[in-house]
């Protein structure tokens, strides 16, 4: 299995919107071929927000990222984001 976890850090008084804008990327993530699972996680206290998602193949996430690029597209995250992402991938044991 795949893992990928991407690190956001919204401005201030977006973190609402960016979290509903990943939120909404996870959903047509979980709609993709090989998806297992994908969720959004908002920490608490801080505009840090963290989305998590795993694949049966790094293949099949690579499929994924590419088909449901529009969907984060759509969202115009640069105006969300108080610095750009964070990616760091695995291997899920």
């Amino acid at each position: 299995m795949f893992g990928a976890l991407a690190f956001c850090e919204a401005k201030v008084g977006k973190k609402d919107e960016l979290v509903a804008a990943a939120t909404d990327h996870a959903r047509a993530l979980r709609a993709e071929p090989g998806c297992l699972a994908a969720y959004v996680l908002a920490e608490r206290g801080t505009q840090g927000q963290v989305s998590l998602s795993v694949f049966e193949t790094e293949e099949a996430f690579r499929r994924a990222a590419q088909a449901t690029l529009p969907v984060i597209q759509g969202h115009h995250l640069e105006r969300l984001l108080a610095k750009p992402p964070e990616f760091r991938y695995f291997d899920v044991r």
